[in-house]
Parts: C-alpha cells; structure tokens; sequence
C-alpha cells in the first residue's frame, strides 16, 4: 500500500506542483489550503508524512504544526515545513515545535525525493 502524505500551503501552484511530483514518486496525496482544514482531516485519518508551509492564512504552519503534534493520529508524523522566509528566528520555532526538517520553496524534485527517502525510509 502507497504511503500517504497530507499536504497544507495556501499557494494551489504549491499544491499542484506537490502533488504531482509526490503522485509520479507513488505516494497517495490529500492537499488541503490551511492548517485549520488539515487539523479537521487528521482527527479520523493518519498520513505518514505531512507536508507544511509555514505562512498561511487561517492558522500559520507553526500553529499546526502545535495543534497537530497533540493530536493522537499525528503525535509521531514527520512533519516537513516548507517556505520562502529566510526568517531563522522563525525556522528555530518551528524545529522546537516538531518538525522534522525544513525546505525552502521552491522545492526541486530531487530534494524532495531525497527528504523523503531520510524521512519516510522509500
């Protein structure tokens, strides 16, 4: 069975680009636009990697990522933060809250592959 991977950026391009990159590698991909909506998923199903943008509407990537890590479907999730902050204030915060690693966007191909060959062991 296809691992799975939730997806939460406010940017459809970002989305799209993700999905289509994460659905070519195999995997099976939910994309949703803030982190409230992807809270709302992760309270009945379980991914195995969880991809994040770290500014967004609605509730921030930080925010979620707090929110998500109490929650029992997500407590041992990878989490991937991705943005194009350069604020490292910023990344340090969400390192102390969970996340795995950080990407900045845009994100190629190949560095995605390789994150989720460390993260996911695929």
């Amino acid at each position: 069975m296809a691992k799975t991977i939730l997806i939460v950026d406010d940017s459809p391009s970002v989305l799209a680009i993700l999905e289509d990159m994460l659905d070519a590698l195999g995997y099976g991909v939910t994309a949703v636009s803030n982190g409230k909506q992807a809270c709302q998923l992760l309270e009945t199903k379980r991914y195995d990697l969880i991809i994040t943008d770290l500014t967004m509407p609605v509730m921030d990537g930080i925010a979620f990522v707090q929110t998500a890590k109490q929650m029992p479907n997500c407590k041992f999730v990878p989490i991937v933060m991705l943005s194009s902050v350069e604020d490292e204030v910023k990344i340090a915060e969400a390192k102390r809250v969970g996340i795995s690693t950080f990407l900045r966007k845009p994100v190629k191909e190949m560095q995605l592959k390789t994150i989720l060959q460390v993260v996911l062991g695929s």
